[in-house]
């Protein structure tokens, strides 16, 4: 009976040493505070266009009352993709369903549904969408929202996890507009930097075509263009 038992105690002792010697279980990852994993059909196809971002190619122009995109690819599946999300997005606008509501940005978009018209338009390699309103705070998360999905479709699957605050969060209602900066009318003297323009560095903002002494101020630009031209809504 004693042989037994330290046999067992022998047993047991090596089973211990064993585990203390298997690598240790990695840590799951823990996602950004506030961010909430959703799982529906239409995060499915997002996470999938995640992962062929480098297979599109997206043009965006700011409008007076909203955005108009073009988003292609080259690839049949990618190009079903991006009508499959399109029409999903459509669908969510008018039944007020948001998706990334822990985002601020995505959040106060799908609380301004109501005031949203988007109108799609297929093309031969993917999809022309334009998103539009005749509200101007409204406009302003649509112009937010355009350069959001652009920087999706550049970072990829590493941008899921950025948080966009959202510019009524920052500014408010009805608070004192952000100071306009502006110094040139687009036509003759750039708005950026007032400096005369280069006729051949223009870009269409606004609904209409500006013009600028280089292609580093279009960026300026189009990322706060109520900061730097007149925009009328039509």
């Amino acid at each position: 009976m004693k042989q037994q038992t330290t046999i067992l105690l022998a047993l047991m002792a090596a089973v211990a040493g064993a585990a203390a010697n298997l690598p240790a279980k990695p840590a799951e990852a823990v996602p950004p505070a506030g961010m909430v994993h959703e799982r529906s059909a239409d995060m499915d196809t997002i996470h999938r266009l995640f992962g062929e971002n480098g297979k599109i190619r997206r043009t965006l122009k700011l409008l007076a009352n909203g955005v108009e995109t073009t988003t292609e690819s080259s690839d049949p599946k990618v190009q079903a993709m991006l009508r499959e999300h399109v029409h999903a997005m459509h669908l969510r606008l008018r039944k007020g369903e948001p998706i990334r509501a822990w985002d601020p940005l995505f959040a106060d978009v799908f609380k301004h549904a109501e005031k949203i018209k988007l109108e799609d338009f297929p093309t031969p390699l993917g999809t022309r969408t334009r998103v539009t309103s005749a509200d101007k705070d409204t406009v302003r998360l649509l112009h937010a929202h355009a350069d959001a999905v652009t920087g999706f479709i550049k970072d990829g699957a590493a941008g899921m996890a950025k948080r966009h605050e959202s510019p009524l969060s920052k500014a408010g209602v009805g608070k004192v507009p952000t100071k306009f900066l502006g110094k040139g009318d687009g036509v003759k003297t750039c708005p950026v930097t007032g400096e005369p323009v280069d006729r051949s560095v223009s870009a269409e903002i606004g609904g209409r075509t500006r013009y600028f002494c280089c292609k580093s101020c279009i960026a300026v630009v189009k990322k706060n263009p109520e900061q730097y031209v007149k925009l009328r809504l039509r």
